[in-house]
Parts: C-alpha cells; structure tokens; sequence
C-alpha cells in the first residue's frame, strides 16, 4: 500500500511540474537588464509545498525552475533555478503544510524572500550588481503573482480527491 502511495505521489507531483512549467512558459514577462523573465512558477511551487510539505514543495520548486530555464532558452539560470526555488519549496513547505494561516504566511514571505534574494545574488554571479539589484523588482511581483494564484487554486485543489498529496 505504501508503495501505491508513493508512485501516487509521484505521478501527481510530475503532473504538478508539468503544468507549472507550461503555465510559466505560456505567461512570461522578458526583463532585459537580467536576461531573464518574471513568471507564474511560484503559484506552482506554493500550491506543491502547501499541499504537500517540504519534500513535495522541494521537488515541485526545483525542478519546475531548472525544467523551465532549460526550454525557455535561459540555460545559465538553471542550476541557480534548481537550487533557488528548490529552497523557496521546501521552506514554504515546512512552515505551511497542515499548519495555521498565520505559520502558512510566515513560510511564504520566507520563501519569497529566499527568491529574491538568491535571483539577485544569481544575477551578481552571472552578471554584476547592477543585473542584481534590477531583479528585484521583478522577482517581488513574480512572489505575488504566484501568491495570489496559488491562494485562488488552493481551495479548488483541497477539493480535489485525485490531488491528495498527504500519504
């Protein structure tokens, strides 16, 4: 039974990557000056790690970022997008999953945090401070892009019998 359990898991955590990945290519704003874009995977990440917990959140944000740099063109970014969104996951998940809004709030903002932070360190890496700050702006509105997408589909997904990540 555990078994099923996890292959159920890990069929809906690829379908969850799928769709984060399409739906992030699909709705991209280019940023010139990081050579980069602002996307919807957050919604995608927060929705996982919600659902999920820390490892779901872990996956769904590391993969999701290094999947969409790869297709979009932008194979510079995507060790950082690994390791970036993958940490936003697993923190988001920690702090949010079957936890008080309030906990839930908290791993976000974290989360998001830990985004900004690690694109504008990535953008001063690849480029220089200037490309770094620059991402900030962006990076903000792609967290609350993503937050209020994800708070949209929540309680649709919670609904959702298929999309029972809790084993």
């Amino acid at each position: 039974m555990k078994q099923t359990l996890q292959t159920k898991n890990l069929a809906i955590l690829a379908v969850i990557i799928a769709f984060n990945v399409a739906l992030s290519y699909v709705v991209k704003i280019p940023v010139p000056a990081t050579n980069g874009f602002v996307n919807l995977v957050e919604a995608g990440i927060f929705v996982a790690a919600l659902l999920g917990g820390a490892r779901s959140g872990l996956i769904v944000g590391g993969l999701s970022g290094l999947l969409l740099d790869l297709l979009a063109g932008y194979p510079q970014w995507m060790v950082f997008s690994l390791v970036i969104h993958g940490l936003e996951g697993l923190v988001v998940g920690y702090f949010g999953y079957q936890k008080r809004v309030s906990s839930q709030i908290i791993g976000l903002i974290i989360g998001s945090a830990i985004m900004v932070i690690g694109y504008l360190l990535a953008g001063v890496l690849l480029y220089n401070w200037t490309a770094g700050v620059a991402s900030i702006i962006g990076n903000i509105a792609q967290a609350v892009m993503g937050l209020i997408v994800a708070l949209v589909l929540m309680p649709v997904f919670k609904r959702m019998p298929q999309v029972n990540l809790k084993s």
